[in-house]
């Protein structure tokens, strides 16, 4: 008799399928929410290119360093609660109150 765990598993069209990540997972890259990352690896970018071209090589360096930080930030604040960004947008745009009355 061949074991359960042995047997070759067989989808069946319309009755198995195998579910992707990123229905369940959050979509981010290096460990922050993509669309933040990619906004700060821009921003950085552009100010690595004006450093370049209007300070010189030398200064190249800070602005890949604010980026290694604030993107640590952004790392830290997702490990802490992986929903902090819609949270904030939800704050921002929604405008709750500090207080409700209970009555």
């Amino acid at each position: 008799m061949i074991d359960a765990r042995e047997r070759r598993r067989e989808w069946i069209d319309g009755y198995e399928a195998p579910i992707k990540r990123a229905l369940w997972e959050r979509v981010t890259s290096f460990g922050a929410p993509r669309v933040l990352a990619s906004l700060w690896i821009a921003a950085c970018l552009y100010a690595g290119l004006f450093a370049l071209v209007g300070l010189g090589f030398k200064w190249v360096a800070l602005p890949a360093l604010v980026w290694l930080l604030g993107q640590g930030l952004l790392i830290g604040l997702t490990l802490w609660d992986p929903n902090w960004d819609e949270v904030g947008m939800a704050q921002l745009t929604n405008r709750y109150k500090d207080f409700y009355d209970a009555g």
